[in-house]
C-alpha cells in the first residue's frame, strides 16, 4: 500500500469513527386563553416517532402534521417523523396544563431514545431538551486499532 493510500485510508476511518450528533426533541408551549399551542423541535432524527401524552382538562384540537402520520387515542398522540424540523399541535385547557405534558421520542435508525422536554416540568413559552448520551471512546478505540493494523501490514513488509 502506498503512503498516499494509507494516509486516505486513515483520515476516511477517522471521518467514520467521528461520533454522531445526538438527537433530541424540543418542546415549546405558547397559550392564547384556552388555546394551547406546542411545538416539538426535531433535531438529528431522520425516521423516528414521538409520543405524547395530553394532560387531564386537555383535549385534542389538531395538528399541521400529516394526518397519515399522525394517531390519537385516548390521551396519547404518536406522531411518525419522517424528515420533519418541526412538528406542531393544538390543544384545548388552561395554559397550566402544559407544564403536565410528557412524551417520549425514539430514532429508528440510532435506536437512541429520550424524554421530550426536561426532567421537571415545563412552563408556557420555555423550550426544555433532553439527549440520549453517546457511549464515548468505542469510536476512537475503533480507529486506532484500524491504525495499528496498517502500520503492522506497512511495517511488515
Amino acid at each position: 500500500m502506498t503512503p498516499r493510500r494509507a494516509v486516505v485510508l486513515c483520515i476516511l476511518i477517522a471521518l467514520l469513527a467521528a461520533p454522531a450528533t445526538a438527537a433530541s426533541v424540543e418542546r415549546t408551549l405558547t397559550s392564547s386563553g384556552n388555546d394551547l399551542t406546542v411545538t416539538l423541535t426535531v433535531t438529528d432524527i431522520t425516521v423516528g416517532g414521538i409520543v405524547e401524552t395530553i394532560p387531564d382538562g386537555c383535549t385534542w384540537a389538531g395538528t399541521d402534521h400529516p394526518e397519515n402520520r399522525t394517531r390519537v387515542s385516548g390521551q396519547k398522540v404518536a406522531f411518525a417523523v419522517v424528515g420533519e424540523e418541526a412538528v406542531r399541535y393544538r390543544l384545548q385547557g388552561p395554559a397550566e396544563a402544559g407544564e403536565a405534558l410528557a412524551g417520549t421520542w425514539e430514532d429508528l435508525e440510532t435506536g437512541e431514545s429520550g424524554a421530550v422536554g426536561s426532567d421537571g416540568p415545563g412552563t408556557p413559552g420555555e423550550a426544555a431538551q433532553t439527549t440520549v448520551p453517546s457511549t464515548p471512546g468505542f469510536e476512537w478505540a475503533a480507529a486506532l486499532a484500524a491504525l495499528v493494523v496498517l502500520c503492522v501490514r506497512r511495517c511488515g513488509r
